[in-house]
């Protein structure tokens, strides 16, 4: 690796191949947060298997993948079931989508002939510094057993890092009258020591706790902004009426949590009918 188109340094070894495929059908947008046994994964694989797991092993991380969403953006997707329909072509069912906060690609959907990777110990982190985040670096891939700049060699410039520091989109947005006034509050999610059971509050994650409030008329522009420190705010009724002149059939919301590395997260948008 180099930020320069000289002066490469070794950066890993990756002892052997990834299993590779494509998408042999369109994947539709799906939901997150459960186990779809509706949808299924058409896929080639190239020269590779896989194999069903229990749902305990599901539900600890086993048989997860990358599918390129329509977006470019990755979604991580877990599937319980693998069945090889034919030689190479695989129907991948009982999915868990949109894991690790890649809810937006999910939301995309895929192509036919998008990108697939199954997610194991052949897939080596890139190892990028803290100080590499976000720069565009130069890397060279090729024989271990070459030199780095042997012919053989492949080179791609690639910028990483931001996407892993992104905050993830909050969940369970609410709404609720308080007379009046209307109480919207939701619940944040962590990249970090998010997944245990134990304790009433997970890890905040970020530096400080700063949310995002867009509200809007669906398919609307923006009519305020509000920035809160805590999962929740209230919309007096004046400034519903400010906004809106009269209340609205229908608000829609997004919310987004904010990094001091990274900027804002990804959204979470919800509409509420009155």
């Amino acid at each position: 690796m180099s930020p320069q188109d000289t002066g490469f340094a070794p950066r890993g070894v990756v002892a052997r191949p990834a299993r590779l495929g494509r998408l042999i059908e369109p994947l539709p947008p799906g939901s997150m947060g459960r186990v779809d046994r509706s949808s299924t994964i058409g896929v080639e694989l190239f020269d590779a298997e896989v194999v069903s797991v229990a749902m305990a092993q599901l539900l600890n991380g086993a048989n997860a993948a990358a599918i390129r969403s329509a977006s470019g953006a990755w979604e991580i997707v877990q599937f319980q079931t693998a069945e090889e329909v034919t030689p190479q072509a695989w129907r991948l069912s009982g999915l868990v989508r949109g894991q690790l906060g890649t809810d937006d690609a999910m939301l995309a959907g895929a192509l036919t002939g998008a990108d697939f990777v199954v997610l194991d110990d052949a897939v080596v982190p890139a190892g990028l510094q803290a100080s590499e985040i976000g720069l565009l670096l130069n890397w060279r891939i090729g024989p271990s057993a070459s030199d780095l700049s042997d012919d053989n060699f492949l080179t791609v410039a690639e910028t990483g890092g931001l996407r892993a520091l992104l905050p993830f989109s909050p969940v369970h947005l609410k709404a609720r009258w308080m007379g009046a006034d209307l109480a919207f509050s939701w619940i944040r999610r962590s990249r970090i020591g998010g997944d245990s059971w134990q304790g009433s509050e997970i890890p905040l994650g970020e530096a400080v706790e700063q949310y995002r409030l867009e509200i809007a008329a669906p398919g609307g522009p923006v009519l305020r902004t509000e920035m809160v420190d805590a999962p929740r705010w209230l919309y007096p009724q004046a400034a519903i009426l400010n906004d809106f002149a009269a209340l609205p059939p229908e608000i829609e919301i997004t919310v987004r949590q904010f990094s001091t590395a990274v900027g804002w997260g990804l959204p979470a948008h919800r509409s509420f009918t009155f």
